[in-house]
């Protein structure tokens, strides 16, 4: 799947190892659809995939967790570069979930434990939530802003 970059418009691929997400197209409702199809016993399902993230910057990898209320976990990340202000990955899979119907995705605890400065540099510009970093400094003013209006 290609997508672009939110601010320089570069070419990025998005290729998921899991087989739902490659059905799909990884849209939301698609999968949504598919999942309750095949699921009997539980509404409540969640598809675990790998993301690999390829773009002129070189290719990078995700492990995902994508859940049935729209919710997006990163549960690994090796980055294409490390470079915070120059990270086009995490901009990609951002921008991807939102225009296929998934909420905006959530590094895990660990990972923010491993490279906390790299995760708050994109919950403060609002490229990834943070239920963590929402209990640690509290509502990011921008949101708070959005909600009361």
């Amino acid at each position: 799947m290609e997508n672009n970059d939110i601010n320089n418009n570069i070419e990025v691929d998005l290729d998921f190892t899991d087989i739902t997400m490659v059905e799909t197209e990884g849209v939301f409702e698609e999968a949504n659809k598919k999942m309750f199809s095949e699921l009997t016993l539980n509404d409540k399902w969640v598809i675990k995939t790998n993301l690999i993230i390829s773009s002129k910057f070189g290719t990078g990898e995700m492990v995902l967790d994508f859940y049935y209320d729209k919710k997006v976990f990163v549960i690994g990340y090796v980055p294409s570069m490390k470079d915070v202000f120059y990270n086009s990955d995490i901009q990609a899979l951002s921008k991807w979930c939102q225009e296929n119907g998934w909420k905006i995705p959530q590094p895990h605890p660990d990972l923010i434990k491993v490279d906390r400065e790299f995760w708050k540099h994109f919950y403060d510009t609002l490229i990834i939530d943070c239920d963590y970093f929402d209990k640690l400094y509290g509502k990011r003013p921008q949101l708070e802003e959005e909600e009361n209006e």
